[in-house]
């Protein structure tokens, strides 16, 4: 009966320690985006069109790289600065002329950073 008073009690400790962190300790909160990204596909009987917003949210003027590839070879590169609040809409057609079948790549560089800020990989096949 002792074992069980005792187990008892350090089960009402655990839970008062833990009910203390939960009430105690600060909340964090979710990151806040500075950028969005929205994308929009759509499949022509001789063509893909594949369009992006890019959302800035931050409080500067901000420039991105826009690149598109296929595979190795990037067959168009376009740089843009968006202005704090405003988006940017990149409209891409993508021919059989361009790929007949495979992946077409989409890669965004923000300004200053050597690593990508959205990669994205879209798999084309036309009929």
């Amino acid at each position: 009966m002792l074992k069980l008073r005792i187990i008892f009690i350090a089960s009402l400790l655990v839970l008062g320690v833990l009910l203390a962190f939960t009430l105690f300790r600060p909340i964090i909160v979710g990151q806040k985006f500075e950028t969005l990204i929205r994308e929009s596909i759509i499949q022509e009987e001789d063509e893909w069109i594949i369009q992006i917003n890019i959302i800035n949210k931050e409080d500067k003027i901000t420039d991105y790289t826009i690149e598109w590839s296929t595979g190795e070879e990037t067959y168009y590169s376009e740089r843009v600065s968006i202005k704090n609040g405003r988006t940017f809409t990149n409209i891409h057609h993508v021919y059989p002329e361009t790929v007949r079948e495979g992946e077409i790549q989409l890669t965004i560089y923000k300004e200053g950073e050597p690593t990508p800020f959205e990669q994205s990989t879209y798999y084309i096949h036309f009929d």
